[in-house]
């Protein structure tokens, strides 16, 4: 048998060409195929929700809001990321300058 860090090893290579499960065990449709009523139903309620939610006056200024107080959010830390930067740029300055003076 070959190891499986072979470059030829592979894994559903079956010699006898028996199926790796029972009859009992048979695989599941795909997908696409599984009962395709329910997944249209399902898709017709989801889309039904979220126009609902999207048409709503209340929900509208809720998502305004929290989306902008994120924005606010991510400008303050990009606003504070680049003071830091800044910071330690300087401060490598200082020591290049400090062991120029040195030497």
């Amino acid at each position: 048998m070959k190891k499986p860090n072979s470059p030829y090893y592979n894994p559903y290579y079956n010699p006898y060409n028996q199926p790796y499960y029972s009859q009992a065990q048979a695989p599941a449709a795909p997908y696409s195929k599984q009962n395709n009523r329910t997944h249209l139903v399902t898709g017709i309620v989801a889309g039904a929700a979220i126009a609902y939610l999207m048409s709503n006056k209340k929900v509208q200024q809720s998502v305004t809001q929290t989306g902008a107080k994120a924005w606010s959010a991510v400008r303050g830390e990009v606003e504070e990321l680049k003071e830091k930067l800044e910071d330690s740029q300087a401060e490598l300055e200082y020591y290049r300058n400090l062991h120029k003076d040195a030497q």
